[in-house]
């Protein structure tokens, strides 16, 4: 597998992921692409990634070995199609989250802010098996593991204005960048408790929330 390409500009990764996999232009191409996906997605449920291949994936799909090979050099590369499909459906999720409705924050907000953007990423985990394992269970290469990254990162970067406007007056560091850093704790709540119970279970949704906040009210609420 190619590597993918990782830059640090203005405290921000950015990761070029076009020697891992190739996009579809033609209709038809993006027909088999569809079907590849849905296949691998199918064999990783039934098998688990280790016995997921793409030979199994041609002969799910009706896809020929050569096309699929033409998008995904290795069964990684397939894998790390399909967890960044996840992920950018996750930071959707978390973006078109209304975390308030008030013209000004409330006692309490805060809290509400970070357990709204905990439960929203924990039900999407649990609704899609392939994703929690996959990304929760995983990463399966570097390449998916830079991708994640990025995407928590992007996610923190959502996040930050909210967190701003809850404390306007405090100074939220963006090297480190710990609104990041914050959803990475509770990211590595959520991977814990995939971990000891196959899924996101409640009582892990209030830690991770709480972990998050309590790390954050630093900067929030200083002294």
């Amino acid at each position: 597998m190619s590597d993918i390409v990782s830059t640090y500009t203005d405290g921000k990764v950015k990761v070029d992921t076009a020697g891992v996999t190739r996009k579809p232009v033609q209709d038809r191409s993006r027909d088999r692409v569809e079907r590849v996906v849905a296949a691998a997605e199918r064999l990783l449920l039934e098998t688990g990634p280790e016995r997921t291949s793409i030979p199994e994936v041609a002969r799910l799909s009706k896809v020929p070995r050569a096309s699929i090979y033409q998008f995904f050099p290795s069964k990684y590369a397939l894998f790390l199609a399909i967890s960044e499909r996840h992920l950018k459906a996750v930071a959707d999720v978390i973006g078109q989250l209304e975390l308030t409705n008030e013209a000004e924050p409330q006692n309490g907000q805060f809290e509400h802010m970070a357990r709204s953007v905990t439960r929203a990423a924990a039900d999407y985990y649990n609704d899609h098996p392939v994703a929690s394992m996959l990304i929760l269970g995983g990463p399966m290469s570097r390449e998916a593991y830079l991708s994640q990254e990025v995407t928590i990162q992007d996610i923190g970067h959502q996040l930050r204005p909210l967190f701003s406007r809850y404390a306007p007056d405090a100074v939220l560091p963006q090297d480190p960048d710990v609104v990041t850093i914050a959803v990475e704790i509770a990211f590595a709540c959520m991977k814990h408790s995939y971990f000891t119970h196959a899924r996101i279970i409640e009582p892990m949704v209030d830690q991770a929330a709480m972990a998050a906040s309590a790390y954050l009210r630093h900067w929030l609420e200083p002294g």
